[in-house]
């Protein structure tokens, strides 16, 4: 019985490509969520999927990943996430 000799079993040569879906985590403090996204989707549909979970308005909340702000036209890859990275969803601060 070799149990592990199953890695390549999906036929990928060399391993060298990084995973096509990464899990990423949305936090504003109070909830978690947990979305699994393709690195190549625009970030606007974890935005939005987001904001229709919680009933914010997408543009109440600016969405962060390392203190930068995330764009809706931003992917996991552009911004060279990881799988188990989070985003940080705060209150967009109107005014001053």
């Amino acid at each position: 019985m070799a149990e592990h000799d199953t890695p390549n079993a999906g036929g990928q040569e060399g391993n060298a490509a990084p995973t096509e879906h990464l899990n990423i985590k949305v936090t504003d403090n109070n909830n978690e969520v947990f979305f699994k996204i393709k690195r190549t989707t625009t970030l606007k549909k974890l935005m939005d999927a987001f904001c229709d979970r919680q009933g914010k308005m997408p543009n109440s909340v600016r969405f962060l990943f390392d203190g930068d702000r995330v764009q809706p036209n931003d992917t996991p890859e552009s911004l060279e996430m990881q799988d188990g990275d989070t985003l940080e969803v705060h209150q967009e601060q109107i005014g001053g």
